[in-house]
């Protein structure tokens, strides 16, 4: 009788605990006070041999947030259950990168506070960091995520926008994941830094929509330049900048494009073509401070999708692994506490 109360009590925690899945500001504060600081010297220093990690980083967490929430599953080399992982999903294959400094991070934090800091909280850290790092306002990224231990093809291909998505495709696939189509154009702001494979977009510059023709949006001067970039027999996974001649910097030079009719992506073109997106993305590219800030906010608002918890989650000792079954992390809400063991 006593098994079976102290199960049920169990079983009502695991409850609350799901349905307050929330992060905190400082979360690491007490049980691993350089968390965010070795998150950040170890972004930066890979920030100065490559300008196109923060990019990297940056998508690596929209891809994983997309994907069942924000939980790590996408750095997942091999999924608990046996499924085909995410990395695979054709909008991550060849492309996905920056696992090295995730990887990297982890390293390090395991060999200061072992089992304590989520790869999930690495990434979305990292992703903070890269944003700063290439000229955004400092903000607070919340943590205290748990790592999921599934990872799953099928459910990226669903889930991820297109870089050939339509203006409704877009906004379906965002309000599949209970974000506006303000988030929308917010967070397409991520454009302003990284670049694009031409395999992306190459379609727009000769055989649009299957028409034979360009995509009659594409700035003409633009499309030139990039036939020269991507002409029909390149390397399909040749770059180009997403956001022509400001690649390196997070500003409103996206959405100036954008109206100049020099988006590269056809999804990002889209955006003007809609009258309820049209509007936001005229505003961004009037205002650089109106996009910095609601640009923060909905990245804040995207990292808070579908956390998972102690009750459906572990910290996991190695970022492309799940741990072993034998292996209990413990982590208590506020983060007082945290320890390992093997049994």
């Amino acid at each position: 009788m006593r098994m079976a109360k102290r199960m049920l009590v169990v079983s009502m925690l695991a409850i609350l605990c799901l349905a307050d899945a929330r992060t905190e500001e400082f979360f690491y504060n007490r049980t691993c006070p350089n968390a965010e600081t070795i998150v950040r010297d170890v972004v930066t220093s890979h920030f100065r041999n490559n300008r196109t990690i923060p990019a990297a980083l940056l998508r690596l967490f929209f891809h994983d947030c997309f994907v069942e929430g924000c939980d790590g599953s996408l750095l997942l080399d091999a999924s608990a259950d046996g499924a085909v992982i995410e990395k695979q999903a054709l909008p991550n294959n060849n492309s996905a990168r920056g696992f090295e400094v995730i990887d990297d991070a982890k390293a390090r934090l395991e060999s200061t506070c072992p089992g304590v800091v989520s790869c999930a909280d690495i990434l979305a850290l990292a992703a903070r960091d890269s944003v700063v790092l290439t000229g955004a306002p400092f903000f607070v990224m919340p943590t205290g995520r748990f790592d999921g231990r599934i990872s799953n093809r099928t459910l990226a291909e669903a889930a991820l926008p297109s870089p050939f998505d339509s203006a409704t495709r877009l906004k379906d696939s965002f309000a599949r994941q209970n974000l506006t189509v303000q988030d929308l154009v917010h967070l397409s702001g991520a454009h302003t830094i990284g670049q694009s494979q031409c395999q992306f977009f190459s379609p727009r510059l000769y055989n649009f929509s299957n028409t034979g023709v360009p995509d009659p949006t594409l700035n003409a001067t633009y499309r030139a330049e990039l036939q020269q970039a991507c002409p029909r027999n390149a390397n399909a996974t040749n770059r180009v900048a997403l956001d022509r001649g400001s690649e390196f910097v997070v500003d409103n030079s996206y959405y100036r494009n954008l109206v100049a009719g020099r988006g590269l992506l056809r999804s990002d073109q889209e955006l003007t073509l809609d009258s309820e997106t049209e509007s936001i993305v005229r505003s961004f590219a009037g205002d650089e401070n109106r996009f910095q800030l609601r640009f923060r906010r909905s990245l804040l608002k995207m990292g808070e999708l579908r956390i998972k918890t102690s009750a459906n989650g572990e910290i996991r000792r190695n970022c492309r692994r799940v741990n072993p079954r034998n292996t209990i992390i413990v982590t208590t809400t506020n983060g007082d506490d945290a320890a390992a063991s093997t049994i």
